[in-house]
């Protein structure tokens, strides 16, 4: 793959340039429910490092508190991720196969469980619903 062809996809001063075949090969990929449960996996587990780290680098600075920097984090992070599994369609064969590669191999179940614990938080009850409906397809393929 062309790294200048990869940039070229977010250049945003020639929008009318036509995409190569490479080009829709990336934009292919978007489109794929195994990259939305990834996404959403590595977005909330890069903000749980974040975190981590903010906690570590200011503990002992009585001038800044870390918590509302974390929480302005959360907010913008797990709505972000949420956006990506809630194009998950659990009626689609393609869609409950990413989700048990995920499950199968990574943090997934965390992931959605602290998500939902998020909403619960600011009462954003559905998207629990979304959140609770994948949790329940993963527990029970994993039973299986």
């Amino acid at each position: 793959m062309d790294v200048d062809q990869l940039f070229a996809l977010f250049d945003y001063k020639n929008e009318n340039k036509p995409l190569s075949e490479n080009d829709n090969v990336v934009v292919e990929l978007y489109e794929t429910p195994l990259f939305w449960v990834s996404m959403f996996e590595k977005l909330i587990q890069n903000n749980n490092i974040f975190n981590h780290k903010l906690e570590i680098i200011f503990k002992h600075d009585e001038h800044f508190d870390p918590e509302l920097l974390i929480e302005a984090g959360d907010i913008i992070v797990y709505n972000r991720a949420y956006s990506f599994i809630a194009m998950l369609d659990l009626s689609n064969d393609d869609h409950k196969n990413a989700l048990r590669i995920r499950a199968k191999q990574s943090y997934l179940i965390n992931n959605l469980t602290s998500a939902m614990n998020f909403f619960i938080k600011y009462e954003e009850y559905e998207k629990c619903t979304v959140i609770k409906a994948i949790l329940k397809f993963i527990q029970e393929s994993l039973e299986v």
